[in-house]
């Protein structure tokens, strides 16, 4: 007898098993304003980010701009990498804070 997980909906069809590749998530890093990278060989297979600011735009900033990260994943390497663009203002712009979530699919 085979054993694993599976789902099926309301109608009876088969909508998940074993066999299927979950997002799985690796770690969180708190965002501070600097440029970084981290290297996970799992990230090879295929990686995610979801990147939740402390405060939405608007929440707070009275003038400047506000400065988001961007982020890229090389495959290759399994390395993610962050950076923020420089501040055109120093005294108004500010840079998006928060926690980013990164995995592997």
């Amino acid at each position: 007898m085979s054993c694993g997980l599976q789902c099926w909906d309301e109608n009876g069809n088969l909508i998940f098993d074993a066999t299927y590749r979950v997002l799985r998530i690796i770690d969180s890093v708190i965002m501070d304003g600097t440029n970084n990278s981290r290297q996970d060989d799992r990230l090879k297979q295929g990686g995610f980010v979801s990147f939740q600011p402390n405060n939405t735009c608007g929440d707070g900033y009275l003038s400047g701009g506000v400065i988001t990260p961007r982020f890229t994943i090389d495959p290759s390497t399994g390395i993610l990498s962050w950076s923020y663009a420089p501040k055109h203002n120093t005294q108004y712009d500010t840079y998006q804070l928060g926690t980013l979530f990164y995995g592997a699919s």
